[in-house]
C-alpha cells in the first residue's frame, strides 16, 4: 500500500505541475516564486491521507539465523518457504498468531514475507525460497496472509485499500484473507528445529502448504543438523496444495477484485 501510495501521489503531483494546467503568467514569471509555489503544493499533497507513505506493517517481522549458534538463549529456529503464484507489486505478508495470544496485538503476530526479485524478469516468487528463523517457543497459527494490507484481515475478510485524496478517493482491491481456527500449526520448541514446510499464496487467493522438496530442504538441514527436530507442522487436508503453483503476470491480475 505505501508504494501505490507513492505511484499515486507522483501521477497527481505530475498532472498538477504539468505546463499544460499551469497559468500562462506563472511559466513566464521570476522562477523562484513558483518554485516556491510548487514546493507548498507538493507538502500539501503529501499532508492528504492518501499520500501517507509511514503506515507501520501489521505483526512482527521475523529475525533470520543462518546456524545454530546464531539462537539467541530460549529461542528455537523455523525452517519455512514462502511463495506466491501471484506478481507481487509490494511484499507478500504470511502472518502467524503465538497461541494464547491476540491478533490485534502486533506482539503475538509473527510475519514471513516474500517479494519480488529486485532484477527478476517476471515472476520469481514460485521458486523456492527457504531461510531460517528463530522464534520464541510455542505453538503458531495461521491466521492471514496480505499483499498491502493495513492490518491482518479477519477471517475471510477481503482487503480493499481507499486513498483518499485532493481530487476524490481510489478504492481498489488487494490480496488478503483471514483464516479460522481450523488452520495450519507449527510448534516451536527451545534449542530445536521445526521445518515449517511452504506455504503458498495461490491464483485463488487462499494460502496452501506443502512439503519443500529434498534438494531445497537439504542445505539447511545439514546446517542444524545438531538440533533435535521439533514436531512436524499440522495441516488440515483443506489447505494442502492441490493443482500446483503457476507464475501469473502482473497483467493477468490487473484491476481484479479479490
Amino acid at each position: 500500500m505505501k508504494a501505490a501510495g507513492v505511484r499515486w501521489g507522483l501521477v497527481r503531483a505530475h498532472r498538477m505541475f504539468h505546463p499544460a494546467v499551469l497559468p500562462a503568467n506563472l511559466l513566464f514569471q521570476d522562477p523562484f516564486p513558483m518554485r516556491a509555489l510548487l514546493a507548498c503544493l507538493f507538502v500539501m499533497c503529501l499532508a492528504a491521507p492518501g499520500w501517507s507513505v509511514a503506515q507501520a506493517d501489521p505483526g512482527t517481522p521475523v529475525e533470520r539465523v543462518s546456524q545454530p549458534s546464531a539462537l539467541e538463549n530460549g529461542y528455537g529456529a523455523v525452517v519455512i518457504s514462502i511463495r506466491s503464484s501471484l506478481f507481487l507489486n509490494d511484499p507478500l505478508h504470511v502472518y502467524f498468531l503465538r497461541d494464547g495470544g491476540n491478533v490485534e496485538n502486533d506482539a503475538d503476530v509473527v510475519r514471513f514475507e516474500r517479494k519480488q526479485g529486485l532484477f527478476s524478469f517476471g515472476n520469481d516468487t514460485t521458486k523456492y525460497k527457504v531461510r531460517a528463523f528463530q522464534l520464541a517457543p510455542g505453538t503458531y497459527r495461521l491466521v492471514g496472509h496480505g499483499v498491502g494490507c493495513p492490518k491482518v484481515p479477519a477471517v475471510n475478510e477481503r482487503c480493499l485499500i481507499e486513498e483518499p485524496g485532493i481530487f476524490g478517493s481510489l478504492e481498489y482491491s488487494r490480496p488478503g484473507r483471514g483464516y479460522p481456527e481450523i488452520a495450519p500449526t507449527f510448534e516451536v520448541r527451545s534449542g530445536e528445529v521445526t521445518y515449517a514446510g511452504d506455504f503458498a499464496l495461490t491464483d485463488r487467493n487462499t494460502i496452501e502448504w506443502s512439503q519443500v522438496p529434498p534438494d531445497e530442504l537439504r542445505p539447511l538441514e545439514r546446517r542444524f543438523a545438531r538440533l533435535p527436530r521439533a514436531p512436524e507442522p499440522i495441516v488440515p487436508g483443506e489447505y494442502r496444495l492441490r493443482y500446483g503453483l503457476y507464475p501469473r503476470s502482473y497483467e493477468d491480475d490487473a484491476g481484479r477484485r479479490y
